[in-house]
C-alpha cells in the first residue's frame, strides 16, 4: 500500500515521521472511487494541486490496463508538479502546465484539450483539484460526449456518512436543473462530472 501526500499540516507532518515497522490505524476504503469504464480506450487526467496525488493511481491503473492515457498536470510552479516522471515511465503522455510560466490559463488548457482530442479522441476523463479546471472539463466533456468523473475535496467530520458535515449540493443527475444534497465522504468523493456544481 502506498500513499502520496504533501506535508502541509499536523496530520501529514505526523505521517512523515513514520518509519518501516511503525503501526498506523487505517479505516477504509470508504466512499466511492473512480469507476473506469472497461471500454475506455483513451483516458484523460486533468489534475491540479491535491488532484495530482488523487489522480495519480487512476492514471497508473489505466496505463497498466493497456489504455492510452494523457495526463495534464497543473501547478503554481513546475517544481510543484508531482508524478510526471513516474507516469511517463508507464507510457502516459504527460503535459505539465504552470502559473509561473504562463501555461496554465483556462484558454491555453482548452486549446491543449482540443489538440489532444483531435489527435486521438478521448472517451473517458477525470479531474480533481481545481474549480476552474473542473468547469472547463465539464464543458469540454459535454461538448464532445465524453464520460467523465470528478473527485471532490471537502472537510469531513466522521468519513462514515453519519455526521453530515461534508454535504454538498449537486445536480440530481447529469444536466438536470434539480439539486440534491449528498455526502462527499459516503456518496462520493467521486461523482459524475456533469452532476458537479463546483469543486
Amino acid at each position: 500500500m502506498e500513499f502520496l501526500y504533501k506535508v502541509q499540516g499536523a496530520g501529514t507532518r505526523g505521517l512523515a515521521t513514520l518509519r518501516p515497522g511503525d503501526e498506523l490505524d487505517v479505516l477504509g476504503p470508504l466512499g466511492k472511487g473512480f469507476d473506469l469504464a472497461d471500454d475506455a480506450s483513451h483516458v484523460l487526467i486533468l489534475a491540479r494541486g491535491v488532484g495530482l496525488a488523487t489522480l495519480n493511481p487512476l492514471a497508473e491503473n489505466a496505463a497498466r490496463a493497456g489504455k492510452k492515457v494523457t495526463a495534464i498536470l497543473s501547478a503554481r510552479t513546475p517544481e510543484l508538479v508531482m508524478s510526471a516522471e513516474a507516469l511517463r515511465a508507464l507510457g502516459v503522455d504527460v503535459h505539465t502546465v504552470a502559473d509561473s510560466v504562463g501555461t496554465s490559463g483556462v484558454e491555453q488548457i482548452r486549446a491543449l484539450l482540443s489538440s489532444v482530442h483531435s489527435a486521438s479522441p478521448v472517451n473517458w476523463a477525470a479531474t480533481c483539484g481545481s474549480n476552474r479546471l473542473m468547469l472547463l472539463l465539464q464543458d469540454f466533456a459535454r461538448e464532445h460526449g465524453i464520460a467523465a468523473q470528478v473527485a471532490m475535496e471537502q472537510h469531513m467530520g466522521c468519513a462514515l456518512g453519519m455526521c453530515f458535515a461534508c454535504v454538498r449540493p449537486l445536480r440530481r443527475e447529469a444536466n438536470s436543473d434539480q439539486l440534491t444534497y449528498r455526502r462527499v465522504c459516503w456518496d462520493g468523493p467521486v461523482f459524475d462530472l456533469q452532476e458537479a456544481l463546483s469543486w
